[in-house]
């Protein structure tokens, strides 16, 4: 397993014709409405996800000398709902082969998991935002090149809560290293047009359903 460089890094889809919008005289989408488009574009979100391909080269903490070439995933898995509390599961997985110290290493994968569980609302909603960063596995330390995106970024819909409410459980190489609370958590989306369709449902349903706060799911 390569050295755990980093926890997260912290800072097509459905096409709008095709959700039924159900919008009242006012402009609102009924809450039902908006449940099943939310859970539409999510649910095409899970099927896709963003890759980027790399190599890289640096003095590992043995101080011996990695050179890596790899590919790394990141995906939303689970959007769930109950009420207003949402329930999301991602997955980042780092597939890579290269040489240790001059030794061929031959073909590895470390991957983590993430649940989060918060209380949606419409303040949380509407603080939503994308930003572009490189996932955790190819930080600065690691002198990655990504020759396909030179930035090695993904896209990430960034969900931010005043204080800790947010139930964070990471897994790595399916080990529990952290369940505790968060303020923010990160989904990698698979282009930023995705991002901002999944942005939009978001608020909709908050604006129509999750006024108040909500109870979150264990």
């Amino acid at each position: 397993m390569k050295s755990a460089l980093a926890v997260f890094v912290l800072f097509s889809l459905i096409g709008p014709q095709s959700l039924c919008q159900g919008r009242n005289p006012d402009g609102e989408v009924d809450p039902a409405t908006a449940q099943r488009n939310l859970l539409l574009v999510a649910e095409a979100e899970t099927k896709k996800g963003a890759y980027v391909f790399y190599t890289q080269h640096y003095i590992d903490k043995e101080n011996q000398k990695a050179v890596y070439r790899g590919s790394v995933y990141g995906a939303l898995k689970a959007f769930k709902l109950e009420g207003c509390s949402l329930k999301v599961d991602v997955v980042i997985v780092d597939k890579f082969s290269g040489t240790v110290g001059g030794k061929l290493t031959g073909d590895q994968a470390d991957s983590q998991q993430y649940t989060f569980s918060l209380a949606l609302t419409s303040e949380i909603a509407h603080a939503l935002a994308l930003i572009e960063a490189r996932p955790a596995q190819l930080g600065g330390a690691t002198n990655s090149v990504c020759a396909e995106k030179p930035s090695c970024a993904f896209t990430w819909l960034a969900i931010r809560t005043t204080g800790s409410s947010i139930k964070e459980s990471r897994m790595t190489n399916e080990f529990v290293d952290f369940d505790g609370p968060a303020d923010r958590f990160l989904i990698p989306v698979s282009s930023p047009e995705a991002g901002r369709q999944l942005i939009r449902q978001i608020q909709d349903f908050a604006n129509a359903q999750c006024k108040s706060p909500s109870t979150p799911m264990n």
